[in-house]
């Protein structure tokens, strides 16, 4: 009973990683739009905030799709049940 609850753990920590992982790689898409430098995103008379917003949107689809996809290929290799 020990061992099973060990490997729920042990399955947790799998997930949450994977989902620390995602978070990071979305995170330092956010740093890069977040420096002091000039691209034509941040310009308003040719592609405003709501080219930012659409990129901030793929980004969150992007950050959500990996996750599922890493979780769907750990359960492939039988490392979560």
């Amino acid at each position: 009973m020990l061992d099973d609850k060990q490997n729920h753990l042990l399955q947790m920590g799998v997930m949450l990683t994977t989902a620390t992982l995602v978070m990071s790689a979305f995170i330092a898409v956010a740093g890069v739009f977040g420096m002091n430098i000039t691209i034509e995103l941040f310009t308003d008379n040719k592609h405003g905030p709501s080219r930012f917003i659409w990129t901030v949107i793929g980004g969150s689809i992007g950050s959500i799709c990996l996750y599922v996809g890493a979780i769907g290929w750990c359960k492939y290799k039988r490392l979560l049940e």
